[in-house]
């Protein structure tokens, strides 16, 4: 659910990245009744020229080694191109499915290197009500909304995503969808899935055009994952702003690489936007 080139620059706060050695970077995620999604890709090195779209296919690794290990057995991923996501080559099985409270084990060998990460998978929350309503700033814009039920007797943390028909199918993190619920104020909790363009482009558009097919995906993820994420979307939302500093660094969970391996509640609802 990342953008590749978000990962291909994350790194450790005490593992710099080595721009003369590539190391593995990945990003993958199991959800409670879903498959694992693994996508392995390399650290690029940092220059003055312009890096196209066309050559970080250089970085993608087709050929690494991915399993998934629970209770004590190993399943092997299948890489495969898939124009559906992005990059648009992903290692998944059919052989391995999520399981609320199951732990999994990510391990990833490429080019000489291995990496690895333990996640475990949360049970979901649902969504419980879905709604577009109007906003001031256009007549053909909507925002949606959305409602559900925060556990009282657990401490939780949510991901909001969003996606548009046209969009690859690892969908995008809403604007401030990184959420904790110490912070909130009613276990009955209401939120806006906004776009989450840059928030200081002067072209950012929060809201979603009349007659747009939108899936909102509500993740309960744990706090390695929810921190790694909340990193991320402050890089994200300031990265115009002449004012914040945004040198901070994405922690994840992978050792021996770099990036997030996670297990998520998963609860989605689909709309069009009238």
């Amino acid at each position: 659910m990342l953008s590749v080139t978000s990962l291909l620059t994350s790194c450790h706060e005490d593992e710099p990245i080595d721009s003369h050695n590539p190391e593995i970077v990945v990003e993958g995620w199991i959800a409670d009744g879903g498959y694992p999604i693994v996508f392995v890709t390399s650290t690029i090195p940092i220059t003055s020229d312009d890096t196209s779209v066309d050559s970080l296919a250089n970085f993608v690794a087709r050929w690494a080694r991915v399993s998934v290990t629970v209770d004590g057995q190993t399943t092997f991923l299948t890489g495969m191109y898939d124009p559906d996501y992005f990059p648009p080559y992903v290692f998944t099985t059919t052989g391995v499915k999520g399981k609320a409270g199951k732990t999994y084990q990510l391990s990833v060998d490429w080019r000489g290197q291995h990496a690895e990460a333990t996640t475990t998978v949360l049970a979901p929350v649902p969504i419980d009500e879905i709604w577009t309503e109007p906003c001031n700033e256009s007549d053909t814009l909507r925002q949606i909304g959305i409602r559900f039920q925060d556990p009282a007797e657990t401490q939780d943390h949510y991901l909001l995503f969003y996606r548009l028909a046209e969009d690859p199918l690892n969908p995008s993190l809403s604007m401030l969808g990184t959420i904790d619920d110490a912070v909130l104020n009613s276990h009955e909790v209401t939120l806006y899935a906004r776009q989450s363009n840059a928030m200081f482009k002067d072209d950012y558009i929060a809201y979603y055009p009349i007659g747009s097919y939108v899936q909102i995906s509500l993740a309960r993820v744990d706090d390695v994952c929810f921190q790694f994420w909340r990193s991320l979307q402050d890089n994200k939302l300031l990265s115009g702003s002449p004012i914040f500093n945004i040198s901070s660094i994405a922690r994840g969970n992978v050792r021996g690489g770099h990036g997030i391996w996670y297990g998520c509640g998963l609860s989605q609802r689909q709309i069009v936007v009238e």
